[in-house]
């Protein structure tokens, strides 16, 4: 029997304390000079029923097995795979630059950042379990391309992806980044899915957005920094553009906290200001809607003035551009001659000095397909006839310095004829194909609806021959992924 005075003597709380007790009785002096309830000296008196093979454990307390609770342990330890632990090297370059330097322990790597959009169930489940880490194979031949058809309407955008990373072999004598290792960000967004009848995520549409729910701060190292900038955020916000939907990614924490390691880029500076357009693309969408009343062309007039502060930003972005540009003393762009009329019907493709600058270019461009689309609208309505009630005497001015002939479609041609020009070097350089899907897509809707004007058509047969070349590159950028091991580091989403 134990619980009897043994070799502590002092008082219960003193004893939980594990501390010195004076021992003054029926209450410690210690106990009451500083405030506190003494326990007093009475003990539990607790029976022992184990025997020897329990190892004395009393009975109140289950048995304690420690050489099966090691053996468990280290057989654990040795089954857990063990995920390597990447840190980019300083400085810190942009997210945007194709490569970054890694240091894993005492080895530094040179990686090449690369993206792709695949189904992520069949993808990488195909051989071994979904928790698998290393030697992971993928299975991307019978990817479908990423489909950016606007169709979200009441269901909020999602993303997931997975980081991979394959160790250099020997002998890889690959086109793409033949001396380099790989970080690879497979991804999936829902837009893709959403009309089959089984989705692959499990019922991606009805979970919430672990994206966002993380925070900005999330999202300021690698990988995760180059998993926001280069593939999450560009992706909803052309998603946001093409459903005329409003982001949460506008709110300015979102444009600056990922941003307070790493240097920023004009393709940075230039998603800050097309954040702001699908707010602008649901408001014009409701007055739309509206009856034709002098009540309607003075909202039209309101959210043409606020369209007018947003292509006030687009001018500075633009101005500092072409300043860093001349500083550097390398054109933005220039005409490429290919001496054949490979090009028809537009004029010789346009070379860039590097591929980020030549995705700066495209996105700008056909953002502006879509905003002076807008601005065009805005000004039909401002200029129509009032409806009941409206007096033509009244109809709202136009905003002082707006030329209206800017946004004529013949205008917006001459843009989208420039993205085209622009389309085959950037699928050339480019180390993320499914960038150039939303450009292509808003070219190839632009280029449909003059054809109902009886324009365009050779232009929409160009952009047509232009997909088909895009989905051939991306099925050799799949054969050379699935030739590779991978080592996953990393989920998002």
């Amino acid at each position: 029997m134990v619980g009897v005075p043994g070799k502590y003597k002092g008082c219960n709380t003193c004893r939980t304390r594990r501390v010195k007790c004076d021992n003054t009785r029926p209450f410690c002096k210690k106990c009451i000079d500083y405030g506190r309830e003494c326990g007093g000296y009475e003990r539990e008196t607790v029976f022992i029923v184990g025997t020897q093979d329990d190892r004395g454990r009393v009975g109140s307390h289950p048995p304690r097995n420690t050489q099966q609770q090691r053996a468990a342990h280290s057989e654990a330890s040795t089954h857990r795979p063990i995920i390597p632990e990447f840190v980019e090297a300083e400085p810190l370059q942009p997210a945007w630059h194709d490569t970054v330097l890694l240091k894993s322990g005492p080895s530094s790597h040179l990686v090449r950042l690369v993206a792709r959009h695949a189904d992520l169930e069949s993808a990488t489940n195909h051989s071994g379990s979904s928790s698998q880490v290393h030697n992971v194979s993928l299975s991307l031949l019978g990817a479908q391309p990423l489909d950016v058809t606007p169709a979200f309407r009441e269901e909020s955008f999602n993303l997931k992806s997975v980081c991979f990373v394959n160790t250099l072999e020997a002998g890889d004598d690959s086109t793409v980044g033949s001396n380099e290792m790989v970080c690879l960000f497979l991804y999936q967004q829902n837009s893709s899915t959403m009309y089959t009848q089984e989705p692959s995520w499990d019922g991606m549409s009805t979970v919430a957005d672990t994206i966002r729910e993380l925070g900005p701060a999330a999202y300021q190292s690698f990988p995760a920094h180059h998993f926001f900038a280069r593939v999450y955020r560009p992706s909803a916000i052309w998603a946001a553009l093409l459903n005329r939907q409003p982001t949460f990614l506008c709110n300015p924490e979102w444009t600056v906290v990922p941003w307070e390691h790493y240097p920023r880029t004009s393709l940075d500076d230039l998603l800050d200001i097309v954040v702001l357009l699908p707010s602008i693309f649901s408001r014009a969408d409701h007055i739309m809607l509206l009856a034709a009343n002098a009540d309607r062309q003075l909202r039209a007039k309101d959210l043409l003035d606020d369209c007018r502060s947003i292509e006030a930003n687009f001018d500075i972005w633009l101005s500092v551009v072409k300043q860093r540009a001349r500083q550097s003393s390398i054109p933005d762009w220039a005409a490429e001659s290919t001496g054949s009329g490979s090009y028809l019907p537009f004029d010789e493709p346009l070379s860039f000095a590097s591929p980020l600058q030549c995705l700066v270019h495209v996105y700008y461009w056909t953002v502006l397909i879509c905003f002076h689309q807008c601005i065009y609208a805005l000004l039909e309505v401002i200029r129509e006839p009032g409806g009941e009630g409206s007096d033509q005497a009244t109809t709202p001015e136009l905003p002082p310095g707006l030329d209206p002939r800017k946004y004529q479609p013949a205008e917006t041609r001459k843009l989208a004829a420039l993205v085209c020009r622009s389309l085959d070097f950037a699928l050339q350089s480019t180390t993320q194909p499914d960038l150039l899907a939303a450009p292509v897509w808003i070219v190839q809707e632009f280029y449909s609806r003059m054809k109902a004007f009886g324009l365009c058509e050779l232009e929409g047969l160009w952009v047509t021959d232009f997909v088909e070349r895009s989905e051939a590159h991306g099925r050799e950028t799949s054969a050379w992924l699935e030739a590779k091991q991978w080592t996953r580091i990393e989920r998002f989403g």
